[in-house]
């Protein structure tokens, strides 16, 4: 996986922008996040480093830490927050580490506690020692750029960016689990599968991983199973003028937001509104519904634990079929040792059917 990842989709960017373009002279901050966002997506691809207009999106040396701030061990799965102070860069000032108290900024204590919640998730749920397997530490940036509206893992500097948000459409993107889940997840696909992130279903498996493991460690965060999850992803970081909105609803895909200036959710729901290429973004919802169908049935817990399973035994160039295939594959292992339901493997093949891809 070599392409960059963001929690906003592009087409909701571009949207925002093309709407708020009517209204003023000036740039508005949707248009400057559309275009770092894409600056930045298309130097991941080329692997080239230079991004135009956004000074160094390069890691900057960590050694800059306020007074009394914990610097952990490397491998030892730590918490480190890096306060970018509105600059186009990474790794600015270090203001805590892991064990250290809370500090003055909101977003920097949402963003420990919400790099905790993903680290223990991974911990007490599937026996994960953070993305790695091996205790990397958990490095989060906040106050990233100039009202940048998005947040995103960088598969190279491994770590966790988020912007503030315009507080017009996005809050500060350290407002929901679900960012931080959704996100940190592209880096446990990064040592796993691998899933290429290209415009085509292997794409659309990366996101979809994200948002099945993001989403649930949303639910578990917040004590909800799969009947009181309300299976929405970004809802948490809407801005209030757009309260009750979000980006993607995996229960029904094409229904999460519908308003001038996002547009209308274009997610297909199945295999029947398929098509390539398109953005990794909107084909996740065909997948997305597989896993809210499978968790309906057999609960939270067991549907997370296939999937965590099937992403660790994927390869970069798999489709929806082959998800299918080794998923009940693990389901039927998982459930010789009672780990899920008896039934698991049969609950994923349907769901794929209904789905369309078995």
């Amino acid at each position: 996986m070599n392409r960059y990842c963001s929690f906003v989709p592009p087409h909701v960017l571009n949207h925002i922008a093309r709407v708020q373009g009517r209204e003023s002279l000036e740039p508005t901050p949707a248009q400057r996040t559309a275009v770092v966002s894409a600056q930045f997506r298309r130097a991941r691809r080329l692997q080239t480093p230079d991004v135009p207009g956004t000074a160094q999106l390069v890691a900057a040396p960590r050694v800059v830490a306020a007074a009394g701030v914990t610097v952990p061990p490397d491998g030892s799965a730590a918490r480190l927050i890096y306060d970018d102070e509105n600059q186009w860069t990474y790794n600015v000032r270090l203001i805590r580490g892991e064990g250290d108290p809370a500090v003055a900024g909101q977003n920097a204590d949402q963003a420990y506690d919400h790099l905790g919640a993903v680290r223990e998730f991974y911990k007490q749920q599937l026996g994960r020692n953070s993305i790695d397997n091996a205790g990397l530490n958990l490095v989060g940036n906040v106050n990233f750029g100039v009202d940048f509206a998005n947040a995103f893992w960088d598969p190279d500097a491994k770590i966790m960016v988020f912007g503030n948000g315009d507080n017009i459409v996005f809050k500060d993107l350290t407002c929901g689990f679900d960012v931080s889940g959704h996100e940190l997840t592209h880096g446990v696909t990064q040592f796993t599968a691998g899933l290429n992130y290209t415009d085509d279903q292997s794409g659309a498996l990366n996101e979809s991983f994200s948002d099945m493991i993001g989403s649930a460690i949303d639910a578990w965060a917040n004590h909800r199973d799969a009947e009181s999850h309300n299976w929405l992803i970004g809802d948490d970081v809407m801005a209030d003028s757009l309260a009750g909105e979000a980006l993607r609803n995996m229960a029904e895909p094409g229904s999460a937001y519908d308003n001038p200036t996002m547009g209308r959710d274009p997610q297909p729901r199945d295999m029947s509104g398929y098509f390539e290429p398109a953005d990794p973004h909107l084909m996740s919802g065909i997948p997305n519904r597989w896993f809210y169908l499978i968790c309906k049935e057999i609960g939270l817990d067991a549907g997370t634990l296939i999937m965590y399973q099937t992403l660790q035994n994927l390869w970069p160039t798999a489709v929806f079929s082959d998800a299918a295939v080794v998923a009940a594959s693990q389901a039927r292992i998982l459930a010789e040792g009672k780990q899920v339901p008896a039934e698991s493997a049969q609950v994923v093949r349907a769901a794929a059917r209904q789905q369309g891809f078995w």
